[in-house]
Parts: structure tokens; sequence; C-alpha cells
């Protein structure tokens, strides 16, 4: 089976019957290379939301950025099968560098995600970044990150924004179909 043949399917019963550790070693092998980064101020469920939405959408690392603690309940076992790193600092200035990520920063007032062609960064290890809910990204991180791309998603409605678990799945989602539909191509 291949990684695209694994990729379509919703639940895979195949591997239903293997053991938690086979489990992990499968989907790590099979994970993109994508990365999800998380400011973590608020301590809110969002986080582990978002955990489970990596974790199902094939993405190999989340990034926990924060000191705080977080409602673990949502990711019901998810951080089992994907990297879920926690650190309370980040100097962006090396560490996108130091974990040859190229990064991405979702935010409002950028290139809207249904104009964002990822197919230039597919051979690369992507990190899509999220501020927290209530606050954002924080601004002495967005200073130091001007040179990087932001990415919008599109709205019709009148509430400001997105919950962040949401727009971090709708974001891995999309750059997931670009990455299927380019291998279908080949």
């Amino acid at each position: 089976m291949s990684r695209l043949d694994i990729i379509k399917y919703n639940v895979h019963t195949p591997f239903q019957s293997e053991s938690p550790e086979r489990l992990k070693q499968i989907s790590q092998k099979i994970s993109l290379p994508v990365h999800l980064m998380l400011f973590n101020i608020d301590g809110n469920m969002n986080i582990a939301m978002s955990v489970r939405s990596a974790a199902v959408l094939g993405c190999s690392d989340v990034w926990i950025v924060g000191k705080r603690k977080y409602d673990a309940r949502p990711e019901v076992g998810a951080k089992n099968y994907i990297n879920v790193h926690k650190i309370d600092k980040i100097h962006p200035e090396f560490f996108f560098a130091e974990n040859n990520l190229e990064p991405f920063i979702v935010e409002q007032g950028g290139i809207a995600l249904e104009d964002m062609k990822f197919k230039p960064y597919f051979e690369k290890s992507v990190c899509f970044i999220m501020g927290s809910e209530s606050h954002g990204i924080p601004p002495e991180f967005l200073e130091r990150m001007n040179r990087v791309p932001r990415i919008t998603i599109s709205q019709y409605g009148l509430v400001r924004s997105l919950n962040v678990s949401i727009a971090a799945s709708i974001v891995m989602y999309e750059y997931l179909r670009q990455f299927r539909l380019a291998y279908k191509e080949l």
C-alpha cells in the first residue's frame, strides 16, 4: 500500500489490530513533512484539538510553545501517533533553520489560502504557525518573522475569526489536498 493509498481513507481498518507501538511506527513512517506550531497562552482545549487534527491529517510534528498546561482530553490519544514537542520559548531567528523548517504564519492579512500554491514546498518540511485564540501570535515573534509568508483563511461572515483548532485543520487539509493532487499527476 502506497502513502497515497493510505491517506485517502477515513478509517484505516487494516491497522485496527496493531499494537499502539506499531501504530506509532506506521504513523511516523507515512506522515508528511508538515509541522504545526501552536502558541499556548490560554491553556485551553484548542491545543489538544489541534494535536488531534494534525495526527488525523498526517502531520509529523506539533510544537507547543508556552509554559501553560492545557486540557489534553480532546486529544483522545492522538499524541501517541504524532511527535508532540513542548517548549517554553522560541527564538525564531534560529529555530526554523536549526529544524530545517519552512515557516508559514496563519494570521489575518495574508495571502488567501485558496490562492496559496504549496507545490514548491512539497520537498521541504513546512511549519504552520498559529496564535492563541484570544491573543494571536505574540507581537515580538511577528516582528522577527516579518519576511515569512502569511496565510489567511477567507471569511464571509461577520465573526472576527475562526476557532484556532478549526483554522489549523483547514490550513493543514488544504496543504494535504494540494499534496494529493500533485502526486496523482505523477
